[in-house]
């Protein structure tokens, strides 16, 4: 079974600081889910968007990255920064990656950990080009198993 959910990156990043479990989705015991998508960061070139999906108590965490304007996008190499950590676990892991970006969604970078049932993992996908404003698209969700 497949779910997508969007997050607010404003309340991920709020319920990255507090661990409040209350808005954490659930994730069936058995089956892989996802991919769970975060809103898109701040509005630039691109969209940008977190996404973690969920297989028992394994997470892999990726980023979209769409041009903003695909009718004048030329496609070109853009630096990201893929990042993971988890509530209950050490970091998920760092990935630091440039991708040629075409006029259509793109993912950027895989990361994958095992961690243990209960973690509440956060992902933040982020472009780090130089001359072009931050934007950040961040994700959470807790790994049941």
């Amino acid at each position: 079974m497949k779910r997508v959910a969007t997050v607010l990156a404003g309340a991920a990043a709020l319920l990255a600081l507090t661990g409040s479990p209350s808005a954490l989705a659930a994730q069936p015991a058995t089956e892989p889910t996802g991919p769970v998508c975060g809103s898109p960061g701040a509005p630039g070139h691109l969209s940008l968007r977190a996404c973690v999906r969920v297989s028992g108590n394994q997470v892999h965490l990726s980023g979209l990255a769409t041009p903003t304007s695909p009718a004048t996008w030329q496609a070109q190499q853009i630096g990201f920064t893929l990042s993971g950590t988890g509530i209950g676990a050490p970091n998920v892991s760092n990935l630091s990656t440039t991708v040629l970006v075409t006029a259509s969604e793109t993912s950027v970078g895989t990361l994958t950990a095992t961690v243990p049932c209960g973690t509440h993992v956060t992902a933040a996908f982020s472009v780090s080009q130089p001359g072009w404003a931050p934007s950040t698209s961040t994700v959470s969700t807790t790994v049941a198993c």
